[in-house]
């Protein structure tokens, strides 16, 4: 994981940067925000039979005024991913819900366009996100997966280490305080490391998250 070490220190670096340069040009609204949520994460993939579950993510931002109507958001979060995948146990056993998590590293980036003046602004960008690989409980390691003879839960665990999305949401609050409601779809394959019968399978993130964001 040692790029996740280098990229949470690039990201640390460039949102106190960030706030620096903003607070030096800008004088309007420039704060340096601490965020907590919890999102429902899934994969979108035809390969697979998943069912999407709770997480949770935190970290640090930086908003700055660039423009009377334009806001520019530069975000660093943890984030802790779990979803489902069918499988069962034996060729006979009934198939049930083997639980998968991820704790990835995210920064990003969103264009905060203000429908009402410092209250209310709908948000897009892109963001990338670094990781390890899907870890299971123990016990689930070689449950089969649906659809599949041989292929394991412990197989699936490989994962795309580097994963580019994009996001559109809404926030609305006050100067010291949001909440933002926000969707998010990833570009990137994060099943290509993943080859059963000579198939390479496909799979697209998809997380929907509320998030509070309080600004110092």
């Amino acid at each position: 994981m040692n790029k996740t070490y280098f990229l949470l220190l690039v990201a640390t670096t460039l949102l106190f940067v960030t706030k620096s340069f903003s607070q030096s040009r800008y004088n309007d609204y420039n704060r340096l925000g601490i965020s907590a949520g919890a999102h429902l994460f899934d994969i979108r993939t035809n390969d697979l039979v998943t069912t999407n579950a709770v997480g949770f993510q935190g970290g640090l931002s930086t908003r700055g005024t660039v423009a009377r109507r334009f806001d520019m958001v530069y975000f660093l979060h943890l984030n802790f991913h779990e979803f489902n995948i069918l499988g069962r146990e034996t060729l006979v056993s009934e198939n049930e819900e083997i639980p998968f998590n991820l704790l990835a590293a995210k920064i990003g980036v969103l264009g905060s366009y203000k429908i009402s003046e410092k209250h209310f602004s709908v948000e897009f960008g892109p963001a990338v996100q670094l990781s390890d690989k899907f870890e299971i409980d123990s016990k689930f390691e070689d449950y089969t997966l649906q659809g599949y003879d041989t292929f394991t839960a412990k197989d699936a665990r490989q994962t795309s280490r580097f994963n580019v999305m994009g996001i559109i949401g809404i926030s609305g609050g006050f100067q010291v305080f949001k909440i933002s409601l926000q969707y998010e779809y990833g570009f990137s394959n994060v099943l290509n490391k993943l080859t059963v019968d000579n198939k390479k399978l496909k799979g697209n993130t998809e997380q929907l998250s509320v998030l509070a964001t309080f600004y110092l």
